[in-house]
C-alpha cells in the first residue's frame, strides 16, 4: 500500500492546517484528533495521521490504495503529488475531472478504459490486416471491398445485442460482448477460407460495437454530472492506444503469408477482461430506473438530430482517414517510412486536445467544444489535404489537437439525451448512422477523386456536411453541461 511520510518543522507553512480535513482529490472526515479517513475520493482505503513531537514539529503519514483497476500505474504519481499538496476549498488537480470521483466511479472508469483498449484494437484489425489476408486467400480489390463492407454489418447487428442491455442489464452485455469478441478474433485467426474469415469478422464487429455502446452508456450513467465528458476523453485515449497496438504487432503479418493471423491472437486477453468485468464492474445504477414504457419514438427529435450530425461527421472523417495515406503517397510523394513518421508525429499530440476538450466540455459547455472541433479542427484538417511542406505538417498537428473534442462533446450527447430504458438502443442507432455516413463518404470520395484527380478538393467539399450538422446541433440540442440525468430525462426519476 502506498505510504507518504512527511515531517513539518515547527512554524513551517501549512502546519496550522494539518488538523483540518482536506477537501481536494479526497474529502476527509475527522475520526479523532489528528486522525482522518476518506468520506469521498478515488480510494479503496485511505487514512491520514498527524502526530506532534516535543519541539512542535508534525509528522504526517498518509496511507492509501487507489480504486483504479488496470490503469492505476498511470495515475499513481499524479495522485501522490496531489496528496503532498493539500487544499481545503474543493479544488481538483489540473489532471482530474471537475467533480471528484468516488471509489465506485474510479473502479468503473478504470475498467471501461481497459475495455476501450480492447475495442480500439479489435476495431482496427480488419482495416490494418485485410491487404495481408488478401494475399493468402487471393482476393481481388473488389473482393476486399465486399469483405470490408460485410464486416460493417456488425454495427447493425449490434442493435439486437445492445437492446438486451436496456432489458437485462449493462453489466451482463459487457461481459458477454467482451468474451464473445475475443473468441471471434480467435476464430478469425484460424479461418481456413475467406468465407469463415468474413463470418467471424461480422461476429467480432457485432460484439465490439455492442461493447463500445455499453462503454459509452456506462460512462454517462456512472460519472458525476461534470465529469462525463472527461470520462469519455479517457476512454477515447484508451481506445486510441488499443488501435495503435495493432501497429506494434502488424510487422508479424509480413513474416509469412499466414502472418496476419498472429495479429488476431492478442484479443484472447479479452477473457481476462471479461473476468475483471464480472468481479469489478457493478451493474449501472441507472439500469432499473425510469419508466418501462419509454420508447425511441418519444425521443425521435434528438435521435434524428444526432443521427444526422453523426452521419455528416462520419461522412467527412472516414475518407479523411482512409485516403490520407493515398494522398501522402500519390500526391505528396511520401515513402512508407515518411507516412509513418507523419502520422505518429502529428496524430499523437491529439491526446492533449482530447484531455483539454473533455475538461472544457464539463466546465464551459458541450456546444463550444463541438463548434471549435468542427470549424477549427476539421477546417484545419481540410487545409492539410490542400497544402504541402512544413505548413502541411504544422496544420496536421493543429488539426489533431483541435478536432479531438468531437468525442467528449458529441459523444456525451449520445447518452445524455435519452432515458435509461432506451439509452443503449439510441446509442446503437446513432452508431449505425455513423457507419452509413462512413460508407457514403468513402464512396463519394473514391468516385469524385478519380474524376477530379484530387483528394484534397473532395475533402474540402465534404467539410460542408459537418458544418451543416453543427448548425443543426447548435439550434436544436440543449446545453447539458452540469445537468443531471434526471434533469435531462425526468422519467428516470421513477423507479423501474
Amino acid at each position: 500500500m502506498p505510504n507518504i511520510h512527511k515531517y513539518h518543522p515547527p512554524g513551517s507553512s501549512g502546519t496550522a492546517l494539518l488538523d483540518e480535513p482536506r477537501d481536494d482529490v479526497v474529502l476527509e472526515v475527522r475520526v479523532a484528533r489528528g486522525r482522518f479517513e476518506a468520506a469521498d475520493g478515488p480510494f479503496n482505503s485511505y487514512s491520514r495521521n498527524v502526530d506532534y513531537d516535543e519541539s512542535g514539529g508534525a509528522i504526517e503519514q498518509i496511507q492509501y490504495q487507489l480504486a483504479i483497476p488496470w490503469f492505476r500505474w498511470a495515475f499513481a504519481l499524479l495522485v501522490r503529488r496531489a496528496l503532498k499538496t493539500p487544499h481545503h476549498d474543493g479544488r481538483q488537480p489540473w489532471w482530474a475531472p471537475s467533480d471528484r470521483l468516488d471509489a465506485r466511479s474510479s473502479t468503473v472508469l478504470g475498467t471501461l478504459a481497459a475495455a476501450a483498449v480492447l475495442t480500439g484494437y479489435m476495431g482496427s484489425l480488419l482495416g490494418q490486416t485485410l491487404t495481408f489476408v488478401a494475399d493468402e486467400f487471393d482476393l481481388s480489390r473488389t473482393a476486399q471491398g465486399v469483405v470490408s463492407a460485410t464486416g460493417r454489418l456488425g454495427t447493425l447487428l449490434a442493435i439486437a445485442v445492445v437492446a438486451l442491455a436496456d432489458r437485462r442489464g449493462r453489466r451482463r452485455v459487457a461481459v458477454i460482448s467482451t468474451g464473445a469478441g475475443g473468441f471471434s478474433a480467435l476464430i478469425t485467426a484460424a479461418a481456413p477460407d475467406v468465407f469463415t474469415f468474413a463470418a467471424a469478422q461480422v461476429l467480432m464487429r457485432t460484439f465490439n460495437a455492442a461493447l463500445v455502446t455499453v462503454i459509452l452508456v456506462y460512462a454517462v450513467e456512472e460519472m458525476p454530472a461534470r465529469s462525463r465528458a472527461y470520462a469519455l476523453s479517457l476512454v477515447g485515449m484508451a481506445s486510441a492506444l488499443g488501435a495503435g497496438m495493432v501497429l506494434w504487432i502488424l510487422p508479424f503479418a509480413d513474416s509469412a503469408v499466414w502472418g496476419w493471423r498472429v495479429v488476431f491472437v492478442p484479443p484472447a486477453m479479452a477473457f481476462l477482461l471479461a473476468l475483471s468485468f464480472h468481479r469489478n464492474l457493478p451493474e449501472s445504477r441507472w439500469f432499473d430506473r425510469g419508466s418501462s414504457t419509454a420508447r425511441l419514438s418519444d425521443r425521435i427529435g434528438p435521435l434524428l438530430v444526432l443521427c444526422a450530425v453523426t452521419f455528416a461527421i462520419a461522412m467527412y472523417l472516414a475518407p479523411a482517414d482512409q485516403f490520407r495515406n493515398e494522398f501522402l503517397r500519390d500526391e505528396r510523394g511520401f515513402s512508407a517510412g515518411q507516412i509513418t513518421l507523419f502520422v505518429l508525429s502529428t496524430a499523437t499530440p491529439g491526446g492533449i486536445g482530447l484531455a483539454v476538450a473533455g475538461r472544457i466540455a464539463d466546465t464551459v459547455g458541450r456546444k463550444i467544444v463541438l463548434a471549435t472541433s468542427t470549424v477549427l479542427g476539421l477546417g484545419t484538417l481540410s487545409a492539410v489535404f490542400n497544402t504541402s511542406g512544413v505548413l502541411m505538417w504544422v496544420l496536421a498537428l493543429l488539426a489533431a489537437i483541435a478536432s479531438s473534442g468531437l468525442l467528449p462533446s458529441l459523444g456525451v450527447y449520445r447518452g445524455e439525451l435519452f432515458p435509461s430504458k432506451i439509452r443503449n438502443r439510441a446509442v446503437g442507432w446513432i452508431s449505425v448512422s455513423g457507419v452509413a455516413g462512413a460508407i457514403t463518404g468513402l464512396a463519394v470520395t473514391g468516385w469524385l477523386s478519380d474524376r477530379w484527380d484530387s483528394i484534397g478538393s473532395v475533402i474540402a467539399l465534404l467539410w460542408i456536411g459537418p458544418l451543416l450538422g453543427l448548425l443543426i446541433a447548435l439550434v436544436t440540442l440543449p446545453e447539458t453541461t452540469g445537468r443531471t440525468l434526471t434533469d435531462l430525462n425526468p422519467e428516470d426519476a421513477q423507479p423501474g
